[in-house]
């Protein structure tokens, strides 16, 4: 993937970036449903997983690891569904498939915890065990490989509580044929029913806000739907934030770029990009990113924080300490929030320098 950024040409290959974070591929170890996957799905989990930016060793590995379910068998069950008239009756097939795909998930991935590294589809399948973003993406490959249409939400607000400081979430979500849709997330317990997504959300800018609080509490609070694309970008952000974090931000930000190109209303790419720019020095181009966040998503708490510190270079405490404020509002357990408050206003009758 070829960026232009600062007027240098850099090449950006997923697979590459990838493989720089020194995770390695073992083979799966096959079940006794194994033997059961055709030549076609195996090569449509291949096609899938590339175009989620992998290599192709990735793929063949995601192969193998499907030897341990009956894939062969979900894909005649869906295949074997009447495609006219009765859409219930398809719409049942998606549920039993969906149901099974889901168990035999459930016992053979370990959860891990959402600020581990097991976002990145070759350590998912290495250990065998996934965050969220790894569980979407073998919902996806599974899934969209026998005949589902499986894609995902970014979750800015769970069923109960808020995420963590930094934090970003996803869940899967599966559309019927009847075009009600199902929402799964292994972390929060979450096994809906088939519903229709517009009548239980209600559109608020780029994101959608659970209507009815009260007779929905395990579904999450607020999302923002992923296509492919969409959850491309969020394996590129979590590359970038890997580089970022070891203080490589050069690496970083054609990766963030890239994201940025696959999914252009990312609230969280552009709060990357944006506090790239600010470790860098470029407080316009920080400023910039940052409001463009929250504009994306006004309930984006670490945006808010982040704009809080850019006002607080400029001495604009007053200001500042209003972000701050929202921030912690919007997410009271925010304890890099609450400090730099606290800083802004002890350093508010600071004098301004010359």
């Amino acid at each position: 993937m070829r960026q232009a950024r600062g007027g240098t040409a850099l090449v950006v290959s997923l697979a590459a970036a990838i493989a720089a974070l020194t995770m390695i591929v073992r083979g799966a170890e096959p079940s006794d449903d194994a033997g059961e996957s055709s030549g076609s799905t195996d090569a449509s989990m291949r096609e899938l997983v590339a175009a989620l930016g992998y290599g192709p060793e990735v793929g063949d590995r995601f192969a193998s690891f499907s030897d341990g379910f009956p894939v062969g068998r979900w894909r005649a069950t869906l295949a074997a569904a009447p495609r006219r008239g009765d859409v219930s009756a398809v719409a049942e097939a998606e549920a039993r498939v969906i149901d099974d795909i889901r168990r035999r998930l459930d016992a053979v991935i370990h959860q891990a915890d959402g600020r581990s590294g097991y976002w990145n589809l070759p350590a998912v399948l290495t250990d065998r065990q996934a965050q969220c973003l790894g569980n979407c993406q073998l919902w996806y490959v599974l899934g969209n490989s026998v005949g589902l249409d499986v894609g995902a939400v970014e979750v800015s607000r769970p069923p109960a509580g808020e995420l963590g400081e930094h934090e970003t979430h996803v869940a899967t979500l599966i559309k019927l044929t009847d075009g009600r849709v199902q929402m799964i997330d292994t972390r929060y317990g979450i096994r809906s029913e088939p519903f229709r997504f517009g009548e239980v959300y209600r559109r608020d800018g780029t994101a959608w806000t659970l209507a009815n609080l009260t007779s929905r509490r395990m579904l999450h609070r607020r999302v923002r739907p992923l296509d492919r694309a969409g959850i491309e970008a969020m394996i590129l952000l979590n590359i970038g934030n890997t580089y970022r974090q070891a203080g490589r931000e050069a690496e970083a930000a054609p990766i963030y770029d890239r994201g940025l190109e696959l999914d252009p209303n990312s609230p969280a790419l552009h709060l990357a990009v944006g506090e790239t720019s600010f470790r860098n020095g470029q407080w316009d181009a920080a400023e910039e990113s940052i409001r463009t966040a929250i504009n994306l998503e006004p309930q984006c708490s670490d945006a808010h924080a982040a704009l809080g510190r850019l006002l607080m270079r400029q001495n604009k405490w007053k200001e500042a300490i209003a972000e701050f404020d929202r921030a912690i509002t919007l997410k009271p357990q925010s304890p890099d929030a609450i400090r730099s408050r606290a800083e802004a206003e002890r350093r508010r009758g600071d004098p301004v320098p010359p």
